[in-house]
């Protein structure tokens, strides 16, 4: 569904801020939020590896920060993972608020997060699209480039989807 509503042909590689636009959810730059620099520093040196993104919810309207120091690859796959949460209607678990009102933490349960995993790297990687590139023979390395995606992602989507098994069975070597 992602893909009709973006125009796109069905094994089409997807770009999950163009998807953000099309839900209208914002995706905010952590870099243009304002924050102090060592607040900056703290997000993106010293956790960095702490936190992926984080969806904000104000009514019915959705914002999402990703941390921008990871890699591409792994910022749109933690895009795409949000994006499934609102996809979802997921609610979280548990929400942490300051004295002041601001959102510290939110938690989906494990059941959500597994759903949002699972939905986001479908939308990411279609399981048609791999069977046809592994078809062709095409390395899991050149798949991961061609959807934009992490090598781990993409060997990830292949096993749970069972595209290498079945292309094992189709063409034995």
């Amino acid at each position: 569904m992602a893909r009709i509503a973006l125009g796109l042909r069905p094994n089409a590689p997807l770009n999950p801020w163009a998807y953000a636009n099309h839900l209208n959810v914002i995706v905010l730059e952590l870099a243009k939020l304002g924050l102090p620099d060592k607040a900056m520093r703290q997000l993106t040196a010293v956790d960095g590896e702490s936190w992926s993104a984080m969806t904000i919810q104000n009514d019915d309207r959705f914002a999402i920060v990703i941390n921008s120091s990871h890699a591409l690859t792994r910022q749109r796959s933690n895009l795409m993972h949000e994006l499934a949460h609102v996809e979802l209607r997921h609610v979280p678990a548990r929400v942490e608020v300051s004295d002041t009102g601001l959102l510290l933490l939110s938690d989906f349960s494990d059941e959500q997060e597994q759903e949002a995993d699972w939905l986001g790297a479908a939308i990411l990687l279609p399981r048609d699209g791999l069977a046809q590139l592994r078809a062709s023979r095409t390395p899991a390395t050149e798949i991961a480039t061609y959807y934009g995606v992490s090598e781990s992602l993409c060997g990830w989507r292949l096993r749970m989807t069972g595209v290498d098994v079945q292309m094992r069975r189709a063409y034995p070597r």
